[in-house]
């Protein structure tokens, strides 16, 4: 398998001012005859049909809207690949300006026959009044960088193995996509939750399947950080649903190999009892960042028990009620 024509997808609802902006910057990319991009509208109210027709008569290739009206970002991926017709799929999100370079990368990493996964990082650009310590925060705490769709695994081109690529710069060849059976629907951005995991299950499931994926620096992307994803509430929130996606990644029971109480893993509730130690403690040295690493295990742990008793719609705010917002 070598690399051929590319179907670039994005999904967007209501973000037409920041579609724009994408398509801007994807029309930039060295585009190649048989290339399209694919526009995948989850039934959104604003300009959305006004900027994708204006970018369609500035592209040198196809450039598709496709209207998928039942929420969830998982079914309108769906119906953007039912429509492609490239060999590689690569998505991006319509908050993400792809960098120079990036589908020259993309093309070299899939021009490796052994190769049917690949993607790079995904960093931030902020909004001004996105707080210093929030910023700065993610760099001694990695995994904060989750929540506002950060990827970095440094300036060296690697194998996937457990790691995850993000649905935000993330390239698969399609009949590799459609054997693994796609972004699973039950995971993925739905309105009103923060539900998550499509990307890192897709990943994951290529690599059981015998593929390779693959980790390429070059093929770089921003994506948008706007303020009011950047408090204390939002990252709480996030992952408790994190917590509610990976109880359902383990599927009706708990995995054999741990130990429960109640239907939860006892590492799981020994790591939230603490974490919420360590987060009174850091808070009361001043030390805001490390207070919300330690918070979020707990928020966490309250997603993943509430999932696991059947609860979860009811316990939505839980985490942030409990916490309250302290940016």
């Amino acid at each position: 398998m070598t690399m051929g024509r590319v179907s670039v997808i994005i999904a967007t609802y209501n973000r037409a001012t920041l579609l724009d902006e994408c398509l801007d910057h994807l029309r930039r990319q060295r585009l190649s005859p048989g290339d399209e991009i694919i526009v995948v509208d989850n039934g959104s109210t604003d300009d959305t049909d006004a900027v994708v027709a204006r970018h369609q008569q500035r592209c040198r290739v196809p450039l598709h809207l496709v209207h998928e009206s039942m929420p969830g970002k998982s079914r309108a991926i769906a119906r953007a690949v039912a429509a492609a017709t490239g060999d590689v799929l690569a998505f991006t999100d319509d908050d993400v300006n792809v960098g120079e370079g990036w589908l020259d990368a993309v093309r070299d990493a899939m021009n490796d026959p052994a190769v049917a996964l690949a993607g790079g990082p995904v960093k931030p650009r902020w909004q001004s009044t996105v707080p210093e310590w929030i910023r700065r925060g993610r760099d001694r705490h990695p995994r904060l960088g989750a929540p506002i769709a950060l990827l970095d695994y440094g300036a060296q081109s690697l194998d996937l193995g457990p790691r995850t690529l993000l649905g935000a710069n993330l390239a698969v060849r399609k009949d590799v996509f459609v054997k693994a059976g796609g972004f699973p629907v039950a995971l993925g951005k739905l309105r009103g939750t923060l539900l998550s995991g499509e990307d890192h299950e897709l990943c994951r499931r290529v690599q059981d399947a015998g593929f390779v994926a693959r980790y390429v620096p070059e093929a770089a992307v921003e994506h948008w950080v706007p303020a009011d994803r950047a408090r204390v509430a939002y990252f709480l929130r996030w992952f408790y649903w994190s917590g509610i996606t990976h109880a359902i990644m383990d599927g009706p029971g708990t995995p054999s190999s741990s130990r429960t109480l109640a239907g939860l893993p006892l590492y799981l509730i020994a790591r939230a009892a603490t974490s919420s130690a360590r987060a009174l403690a850091a808070l009361a040295a001043g030390n805001r960042a490390s207070a919300l690493d330690a918070a979020v295990d707990v928020a966490f742990t309250f997603g993943y028990a509430a999932e696991r008793w059947g609860f979860a719609d009811h316990a939505l705010q839980a985490p942030a009620r409990i916490a309250g917002e302290v940016v």
